[in-house]
């Protein structure tokens, strides 16, 4: 059995670095170190006659020993998917890409102190240990009880009992190990929260899965102080399921209703504009490149029109929804939708079509709302703690 999982973790670690998501040596390693199926007692799999109800979907709960490892749970663990772990409310193991990539964009180094912002099963904390090594130290913090117990329990079973699982709120942060050179949430997060921002070391940086549109399209953004000033860039995508506690807040769809309104029959269906042609051609062609270009510029300039990206999706808490496909716009809703979404595509188009690089964000305390800029090519997203200034470059 022992030489079944090492093949098995060899094996999981090429098809990430086939997929581009693992790049350095470093971050290799900890993936080829750190076992993932250890670190599970339970999955939730998708089944139409689970007992079981989370975002929409039926569960059924499957235990797994990870001393006696059930080989087709095994596969399924270090398959690429997410995991799982908890309902009600949700938790889970993250899309192993994700993960990667999150790790990569982190630039950890020997020594590090980090903060992590949703626990999971510990698998994301052991692989940042991994990294800084004995003289770094890794916190993570989770509001749940029963996830910090379980996760605290299996990393020290695992070997890694250095690591602090802390039961708080998520937004408070954990001032006792501050400052840290990294903070990274894993949970989709509607702001940014200001303990997070006190307790970063001045020449450290956060990676926050910033909400920007329906529940689960959540914009990777690097966050660092520049003297008095907290600014940021777009770094990548995720979809993350929502923080909960003092920053959590009711979503704009949520995934429930994303599943229900994508489950009916839609009322009409139009021809795609013609700037659209090419992004739904890039989703559905998995390159992808349009599709994510133009993110960016739904989640900012359209914040009150809510975006979803898988399916791609457009939604109006008063006018319905607009699904995008290649076949056309499927209408859940008012007919303006339509004209709603060729206005958008237009201005992104007159605007030279910019990407994830072409924004510059800062973050304003909302007590300095008199310093919010004014332009054409400058946004402002109100958020709970902060103002989020969009600036084209």
């Amino acid at each position: 059995m022992a030489q079944v999982v090492s093949d098995t973790v060899r094996q999981y670690v090429k098809e990430l670095k086939e997929r581009g998501a693992i790049k350095t040596r470093q971050v290799e390693c900890a993936f080829l170190r750190v076992e993932r199926h250890k670190l599970v007692e339970w999955v939730y799999l998708k089944d139409d006659k689970g007992e079981f109800e989370c975002e929409g979907w039926r569960l059924a709960k499957r235990k797994f020993d990870p001393r006696k490892p059930d080989l087709e749970l095994l596969k399924i663990i270090y398959s690429m998917r997410p995991l799982s772990t908890r309902v009600n409310p949700p938790s889970s193991s993250s899309e192993p890409t994700l993960v990667a990539n999150m790790l990569e964009l982190l630039e950890l180094k020997k020594g590090m102190n980090v903060l992590e912002i949703g626990a999971g099963t510990g698998y994301n904390a052991a692989l940042m240990q991994e990294i800084v090594g004995s003289s770094g130290h890794i916190t993570t913090i989770d509001i749940q009880d029963d996830v910090v117990e379980q996760t605290r329990r299996l990393l020290q079973a695992s070997g890694y009992a250095e690591i602090e699982v802390i039961a708080t709120d998520g937004a408070e942060g954990f001032p006792e190990n501050a400052p840290y050179d990294r903070v990274i949430a894993t949970v989709g997060c509607p702001d940014v929260s200001p303990r997070w921002a006190e307790q970063l070391g001045s020449n450290g940086f956060m990676l926050i899965p910033l909400q920007h549109g329906a529940e689960g399209f959540n914009p990777l953004v690097h966050i660092w102080k520049e003297e008095e000033r907290l600014l940021g860039k777009f770094v990548g995508l995720s979809g993350f399921m929502s923080i909960q506690g003092k920053l959590g807040i009711e979503q704009k769809p949520s995934f429930e209703d994303i599943a229900r309104i994508c489950s009916r029959k839609p009322k009409a269906v139009h021809p795609l504009p013609d700037i659209f042609k090419e992004i739904a051609e890039s989703w559905e062609n998995k390159g992808r490149s349009e599709f994510i270009s133009f993110l960016p510029f739904m989640g900012i300039v359209g914040d009150k029109k809510a975006l979803s990206f898988n399916p791609p999706s457009f939604w109006d808490g008063e006018k319905g929804a607009a699904i995008v496909a290649q076949d056309g716009v499927a209408l859940y809703g008012d007919e303006s939708l339509l004209d709603d979404l060729k206005s958008l595509g237009e201005l992104w188009e007159r605007f030279g079509r910019p990407g994830f690089l072409a924004w510059h964000l800062e973050f304003l305390p909302r007590h300095r709302a008199g310093e919010i800029p004014e332009g054409e090519r400058t946004w402002v997203i109100e958020r709970r703690f902060f103002r989020e200034i969009a600036r084209l470059a």
